[in-house]
């Protein structure tokens, strides 16, 4: 029973919470907790807030204004906490009248009776819409970089920023990015549940266009009006979102490369702050889409041949493993124009480029199954799988005479060529990369042999490797005897042509076969695993002429080692190397050791190990002769190199651009995952020019030194 004394004191506790509302300063609220939460009192500027009157809040339920799908829970959890006398603070969607909601943080303050019922709330009321905002956009920012280092896919990019919108605005928003293709179309992302059956791609034209063109946002009050796909206007009306924001998107060098397509249930007056989102969300989009770009193109490089457009040697080499890991037999080819240097003396090397294409497309044409693949081996072959039990030669050999029957045009000339082939086997018992080494021996005896010959591999051939086996032998005693010596070439500031470092290039002298190529003896010596021991005899020579000149008080600068994979990933790797310089009592910050590209392919868990241990030891790793190899973003940004060395392929032929493009993107690799980029073999001043001016730092080539011994070197760095 509700006496006359309780009425009076529960109007004095009414009027105190008044005092201390107006106090406040704050926009609030104050219901009735005993009776269906109803409004008893707010202020103007609250209602101003709401876009409400006073008559149109009092005596209604304040959770009305809160209540969605999405917040059941939270508003729950409000009313369970208010009505146990706890005061509350929570951030959640408030709704306006005829406006947009908005972010607020609310704080409700209950008031109890001395019976510890609550009696009435006061309900402090902030817009955080500009501060959620933010930090909003920062969680979004977080989520593309973190997306970009995992080297997620474009699409789970876009996902990410749909999504987030769609929870950002919920539940009176969902939102779509269009993104320009290379066919004219737009690519459509969304968020994971809320567009259902809208396809992936729609065509590039009519309105869309009409937004891409415009700088500014585009409000939409009737989709009927506008030309769109008929799918995104049905899911608009039929999620009751009658209003659309379309907004273009740019790229930093201002290209529109796509849209935000947002559709509403309300109309969103504020159109400076939808532009200023979506300006910074877009340029998420437009990083996600630069990255992308880079991330094909260093794909392309790691799986195309740059001059052809053929598959490459890796991404035959690949193929090719996942057909003999399924069980698959069959043959390798490689085939050979006799002709080819002769052409490229006459005609340049684009003109030997451009007949190996040809020959490829001929051989395409006149394939008679599908499991043949085709690629570029050398610079002067191509390599043939054909994944077959049982395969016919002699149709092979007619094939082969029927594509060299009619010229081939290469730079305005007819050219009849004649064609070598070896071929060999790959099965159970013989892998691939014996299969590609008896084939590659099979075509050095058809080049022997006059017109288009074709030799297939026997074990009989194997006498022709004894000219290996006498380098292999001779090779182990000169290791014995300290053959193999040093020539350093120094790598210069592009910017400065001060000399930044040094490589140290295995030399081998043999008194009874002379000089012999380092192309020949590490390959022989990798076979026989015999490479480390090389490696570490150049590391001490490195190491003892460094420590010669500590000892007279020169300058010490950096030396690159290189390291075969073999010897990287020999278990006492680190700590034997560690030794070595410990013993000649050099700071290992002067020891740059340099590896292949695909090296943390081969186990990248220990390449990774190994490399951090090498770094927190002093030493300095390097990427040697990038783009040859089967390159990886995933795991080269993950691997903290210090140097990243673009092959001299490239650097030669920097004036095409395409490779132009190619090699921009790998110093802008090495940039962002903060190494330092290193141009090979540099042999002109226009190359140099063209490489600083690109942002490469460090160069090396003929243009500025050759190999040289050490005490031409010593004379160089002693002036």
């Amino acid at each position: 029973m509700v006496t006359k004394e309780m009425v009076v004191e529960n109007e004095m506790l009414l009027n105190t919470i008044r005092r201390l509302a107006n106090n406040s300063k704050e926009r609030y609220v104050i219901f009735d907790a005993t009776n269906n939460h109803c409004v008893l009192e707010c202020n103007d500027s609250f209602c101003v807030l709401t876009n409400t009157t006073r008559s149109q809040i009092i005596n209604n339920d304040y959770f009305s204004l809160l209540s969605n799908e999405e917040q059941m829970t939270t508003i729950e959890m409000i009313k369970q906490k208010i009505h146990s006398g706890v005061m509350v603070q929570a951030k959640l969607h408030h709704s306006c009248f005829d406006k947009p909601p908005f972010w607020a943080e609310i704080q409700a303050l209950p008031f109890q009776n001395n019976k510890n019922e609550t009696l009435f709330v006061l309900v402090l009321v902030k817009d955080v819409t500009y501060y959620h905002t933010e930090e909003f956009l920062i969680r979004l920012e977080k989520a593309m970089y973190e997306a970009i280092e995992k080297d997620n896919s474009f699409d789970k990019k876009m996902s990410i920023i749909c999504n987030g919108l769609d929870e950002f605005f919920m539940p009176n928003t969902s939102s779509m990015i269009l993104v320009k293709t290379e066919a004219n179309q737009l690519q459509v992302f969304r968020g994971n549940n809320k567009t259902k059956g809208i396809s992936q791609r729609c065509e590039n034209k009519g309105f869309f266009k009409e937004v891409m063109t415009g700088k500014t946002s585009i409000l939409v009050k009737n989709l009927d009006e506008i030309d769109i796909p008929k799918e995104h206007k049905i899911f608009a009306y039929s999620s009751k979102k009658q209003f659309a924001w379309f907004m273009p998107i740019h790229n930093q060098q201002q290209q529109a490369i796509g849209l935000f397509a947002i559709f509403l249930k309300q109309h969103h007056s504020d159109q400076e702050f939808f532009e200023n989102m979506f300006r910074k969300i877009g340029a998420l989009v437009a990083l996600a889409h630069s990255y992308a770009k880079t991330q094909k193109k260093i794909w392309d490089l790691a799986y195309t041949d740059i001059t052809t457009g053929l598959p490459n040697r890796h991404s035959f080499l690949n193929k090719v493993e996942r057909e003999k890991e399924c069980g698959q037999n069959g043959n390798i080819k490689i085939v050979k124009p006799s002709e080819f240097h002769q052409i490229v003396e006459l005609y340049g090397r684009e003109a030997g480029d451009e007949l190996l294409r040809q020959i490829a497309n001929r051989l395409n044409e006149q394939q008679n199954e599908h499991n043949e693949y085709i690629a570029r081996f050398t610079s002067s072959s191509l390599i043939i799988s054909k994944a077959t039990a049982n395969e016919d030669f002699l149709y092979y050999e007619l094939r082969i005479k029927e594509i060299i029957r009619q010229p081939f045009i290469v730079g305005g000339k007819q050219i009849y060529i004649t064609l070598k082939t070896g071929i060999a086997p790959f099965n159970g018992e013989i892998n691939i990369a014996d299969a590609i080494r008896f084939a590659d021996n099979a075509v050095s005896f058809a080049a022997d042999k006059p017109g288009t010959h074709m030799e297939i591999f026997t074990q009989e051939r194997n006498d022709v490797l004894e000219q290996q086996m006498t380098v292999l032998n001779h090779l182990a005693q000169a290791l014995k005897n300290k053959e193999i010596s040093v020539n350093l070439q120094p790598k210069v500031d592009l910017r400065t042509g001060e000399i930044q470092s040094i490589e140290a290039l295995a030399r081998w002298i043999s008194p009874e076969l002379g000089f012999v190529s380092p192309a020949i003896f590490i390959p022989v010596a990798e076979s026989a695993g015999k490479v480390r021991e090389i490696d570490i005899q150049i590391l001490e020579i490195v190491l003892s002429w460094l420590a010669e000149r500590k000892r007279l008080g020169k300058e010490l600068v950096k030396v690159a080692v290189n390291i075969s994979p073999n010897h990287f990933y020999y278990a006492n790797f680190v700590q034997d190397t560690l030794q070595l310089v410990q013993k000649y009592d050099i700071d290992p910050k002067y020891i740059i050791l340099e590896v292949t590209e695909n090296i943390g392919l081969v186990d990248f868990q220990t390449a990774f190990s190994i490399i951090q241990e090498l770094k927190g030891y002093g030493f300095k790793t390097s990427v040697d002769d990038f783009g040859t190899g089967f390159s990886s973003l995933s795991y080269l940004q993950r691997l903290p190199f210090t140097e990243l060395k673009i092959d001299r392929s490239f650097i030669n032929a920097i004036n095409d651009a395409a490779t132009l493009a190619v090699v921009q993107s790998i110093i802008q690799l090495a940039l962002n995952l903060g190494m330092t980029s290193v141009a090979e073999g540099i042999e002109s001043k226009e190359q140099a020019e063209i490489l600083r001016t690109l942002g490469c730092t460090v160069g090396q080539g003929y243009f500025y030194y050759k190999p040289m011994p050490i005490e031409q070197l010593d004379a160089i760095l002693d002036k």
